[in-house]
């Protein structure tokens, strides 16, 4: 990078192990005393993520995007689990997905993928908790993997 006033607005090594093997990396960001986080896992293989069914006290955007040129080259199926009674939606195409703070979701499935594609979780918040049942639980984020972690 060169010099420049503005070098304090840029976060370089933000490329982290991924939290979900047998992926290698993802991208991880969280911005300092405010709620943004972004995530990014390159799912290049079907894989079953391994979180409960479980809910947030705030809003949360999953983002599935294609590694192609074309964004709407979405060759991929993932299956959602949503609301007390785990309904499932199939993605299929490049979209988002809002989770509102209080909706139950989990697991998520990655059952084909014919292209890699980035799924990309935007929590809203500085503190990564959820709701498993009623029981609140500091939500398992490895300190080793995510150092930047800011609860």
């Amino acid at each position: 990078m060169t010099e420049s006033n503005y070098n304090h607005l840029i976060t370089p090594n933000i490329v982290r192990d991924s939290i979900y093997p047998p992926f290698l990396g993802m991208i991880y960001f969280a911005l300092k005393d405010s709620n943004f986080q972004i995530r990014f896992t390159h799912v290049n293989q079907p894989y079953k993520m391994s979180e409960d069914p479980h809910k947030h006290d705030f809003d949360e955007v999953f983002a599935f995007v294609p590694c192609t040129e074309d964004l709407k080259a979405y060759d991929a199926e993932s299956e959602i689990y949503i609301g007390d009674s785990g309904e499932k939606i199939i993605i299929n195409q490049t979209c988002t997905v809002h989770i509102p703070a209080g909706l139950v979701h989990c697991p998520i499935i990655h059952k084909r993928v014919g292209t890699p594609f980035f799924f990309v979780n935007c929590p809203i918040t500085r503190e990564y908790s959820a709701y498993i049942g009623e029981e609140k639980v500091d939500y398992p984020v490895n300190k080793e993997i995510l150092p930047d972690w800011r609860p």
